[in-house]
């Protein structure tokens, strides 16, 4: 399930950000049964975001398989958030 990928990556980055000393966002659960609505709604956010050209291919610096690689991971996601019937306006 490439939404529990995302997820995992999401909580990844967030616990990097913590370590840092920035205020943490949320940490979402790995079981995607026990997502709430508003965690629907942010992750359709972040992956609104994610899948926007240049964050995408990170300003052109990603290219190739990589490229292809997270291209499918957040389009997979973006899928298992349709199927719990979760749009987005950018989608």
């Amino acid at each position: 399930m490439s939404l529990k990928a995302f997820i995992q990556r999401e909580n990844k980055l967030q616990a990097a950000y913590s370590s840092m000393g920035f205020k943490a966002g949320t940490i979402y659960p790995e079981d995607t049964d026990l997502l709430l609505e508003r965690h629907k709604t942010e992750l359709a956010d972040r992956l609104a975001s994610a899948l926007w050209p240049e964050n995408l291919c990170c300003d052109g610096e990603l290219r190739g398989a990589k490229l292809q690689a997270k291209a499918k991971l957040l389009r997979g996601a973006k899928a298992d958030l349709e199927k719990m019937g979760v749009t987005h306006e950018w989608w």
